[in-house]
């Protein structure tokens, strides 16, 4: 047992009565602290006394109860609060509330860096804390992991330590104080401070929280007459951080003050998590990973009697055969054969997973949820803008091809002979081959993005989302909603509402539905909206943003939200309505005249969506090298 020191027994005199000392917690060069309990009040507090050889020392003291005087006045979630400052014994105190848990410097140093969402999370709790004392004109000027608390119980982090904070212009006395590893530029510097030099010190902490390393630093890097524009990116330290938030990091690092964040709303407007995706059923997982086996040797099919088609239709087109057009027809009927087994495949899997309890909202949401996952992949693979030497070797590659296109046909018209000609025939061959190689090594590409993205949604997707699927649905006995408990929690909150409007509205008398024969089309118009407005903001929080584009961004998050809140709104209104009518309501004024406020939500949405697209292709037409950034809406 650890017997206590002259000290604890001296401060425990001196509160007896009021508080009972319990243990040391810490101790650092300008204070002491110990875990007490309040007598009178019945909880656990921390005290901080100022050491008994600066107690001495009239400026020492001042500092310390300024501190206290500063702190108190601070009143945050994410700010540890102080309840009382005094002096007692000889001694100069403040009592503060007692957070149980660890601070951020022992999580790091004990058990590694923290997983990106959590470490995000930190970080945003503090940036709204630093920008409360900011509001009230402190600058902390000692921000790290060791004065980051983390609540155990909740996760919650709290800013504490306010003992070199700068509480003003009056408080500047030019000297440099802070922790060496987590300075600003202009805080080593002796320069004036503001709240955007705690933001740099949050971004360092960042890096050590996602990477375990601080990042490196020379003296020259840190000088604000260096000529390094920032730090190395957190990104090199930390594969695999998502792109907003390794931007976020390095931006808080930016070593100009002007190219950081304005404040820490700001920074924590940044920090914002992207809309959580709850995981599909394994059943629903399996019907997406499902693959016909016999889709090679279909598609070979396909492709071979679809270019002997070709060749027919050329040589008819150009007279060779004027009797051939009973033969391209009876060739375009082989080549589509194949669709015929294709479709049945996709009918038998959708089969199973309506005797499984899935309805086909279910097997909708499982293809958006696909649907949303590709283009986050896209976005993260259009992050940077094209390379010209691109555009110039797509250019030559188009030209080649469209060079050996010319000239298949020139030999199918008997103007170029292969025994004659050979040089005319294998020159557009071998550089069409040639270039084709070199621009798949490049990763160049060839088709726009619509059309890929109306090609990488295949049969299956184009079916069961059009109103075929949901006849032929409807004729394989497909429940109406899904049969199994909880089938619900992996849909999106539209998609949810959605469903469960149209079982209210099926279950309502005809005389009600014929009243009311325009809502399901509504409903399903406000759940296409929100799903793109869910999928812009999955795609921008996947994009990291760079230069003007961080504006752009900003702003195309803020309306995505809009569009994503007024939908869900507007379909919770016809949900809550309808459950009225099923309760005895006889009056359909109110569920009609929020139909229509429905409907001119999904119009505006459908406009604003438009005028984004013209936006983005005006940004992508300019030249200049300006990124386009891919909307889905």
């Amino acid at each position: 047992m650890t017997h206590p020191s002259p000290e604890f027994l001296e401060l425990q005199a001196a509160l007896a009565g009021e508080y009972s000392l319990v243990r040391e917690l810490g101790r650092g060069g300008m204070g002491v602290v110990y875990l007490a309990r309040d007598v009178h009040l019945e909880r656990d507090v921390a005290i901080k006394i100022l050491p008994a050889h600066l107690a001495v020392d009239a400026a020492a003291r001042e500092r310390f109860l300024r501190e206290a005087r500063l702190a108190a006045g601070l009143s945050h979630p994410h700010i540890v609060p102080i309840h009382r400052v005094g002096e007692a014994g000889g001694f100069v105190f403040f009592v503060m509330s007692y957070v149980k848990g660890e601070t951020l410097g022992e999580r790091l140093r004990t058990r590694g860096p923290l997983p990106p969402a959590e470490a995000m999370r930190v970080m945003r709790e503090v940036a709204w804390a630093l920008a409360y004392a900011h509001g009230r004109g402190v600058v902390h000027r000692d921000v790290k992991p060791d004065n980051i608390l983390l609540e155990s119980d909740t996760g919650r982090a709290l800013v504490s330590d306010f003992g070199i904070a700068q509480g003003g212009a009056e408080d500047d006395d030019g000297k440099v104080m802070g922790t060496a590893q987590f300075m600003s530029p202009e805080q080593a510097a002796g320069e004036m401070l503001d709240g955007r030099s705690d933001l740099f010190a949050l971004g360092v902490v960042g890096h050590l929280a996602v990477s375990g390393k601080l990042p490196p630093r020379s003296e020259a890097t840190w000088s604000t007459s260096a000529l390094p524009v920032r730090t190395v990116s957190v990104a090199e330290a930390a594969p695999g951080l998502p792109p907003a938030f390794a931007a976020a990091i390095d931006r808080c690092m930016e070593l100009d003050p002007a190219l950081r964040f304005a404040d820490g709303e700001a920074l924590a407007a940044a920090l914002v998590p992207p809309p959580s995706r709850p995981e599909l059923p394994p059943g629903l997982r399996a019907w997406l990973a499902a693959r016909n086996p016999l889709l090679v040797p279909y598609t070979g099919w396909m492709a071979a009697f679809g270019t002997l088609t070709l060749v027919n239709l050329v040589v008819w087109l150009a007279g060779q055969r004027p009797a051939g057009a009973g033969d391209i027809f009876l060739l375009a009927g082989i080549t589509s054969l194949p669709l015929v087994p294709i479709v049945g495949f996709h009918l038998n899997q959708a089969r199973k997973q309506f005797r499984a309890g899935f309805s086909l909202a279910d097997l909708r949401a499982a293809l958006d949820v696909a649907r949303r996952e590709r283009e986050e992949v896209e976005a993260l693979e259009q992050k940077e803008p094209e390379p010209t030497s691109h555009m110039y070797l797509r250019g030559a590659t188009l030209a080649a091809g469209a060079w050996l296109a010319t000239t298949f046909v020139l030999m199918l018209l008997n103007i170029v002979h292969e025994n004659r000609q050979a040089l005319l025939i294998f020159a557009p061959v071998l550089t069409t081959m040639a270039l084709g190689a070199l621009s798949n090594a490049l990763d160049v590409q060839f088709v726009p993005t619509r059309v890929r993205r109306w090609w990488q949604a295949g049969i299956r997707e184009r079916l069961w989302n059009s109103r075929l699927g949901r006849w032929l649905s409807r004729q394989m006995g497909a429940p109406e909603h899904a049969g199994t408990v909880d089938q619900n929690a992996f849909r999106a909150t539209e998609a949810a509402l959605g469903v469960a409007a149209g079982e209210l509205f099926a279950a309502l008398p005809s005389a009600y539905r014929d009243q009311l024969q325009d809502l399901p089309a509504i409903v399903e118009s406000l759940e296409a909206r929100a799903a793109a407005a869910r999928a812009e903001l999955d795609m921008v929080a996947a994009m990291a943003p760079a230069g003007d584009d961080a504006a752009l961004l900003a702003g195309r998050r803020a309306s995505a939200r809009k569009h994503l809140t007024d939908a869900v709104a507007a379909l919770e209104g016809i949900r809550l309505d309808l459950l009225r009518v099923h309760a005895g309501a006889n009056d359909l004024a109110p569920l009609t005249t929020l139909m229509e406020d429905a409907r001119r939500i999904g119009e505006d949405l459908h406009r604003l969506a438009a005028a984004q697209e013209d936006v983005d292709r005006a940004i992508g037409g300019s030249g200049g090298g300006a990124r386009r950034i891919p909307t889905p809406v």
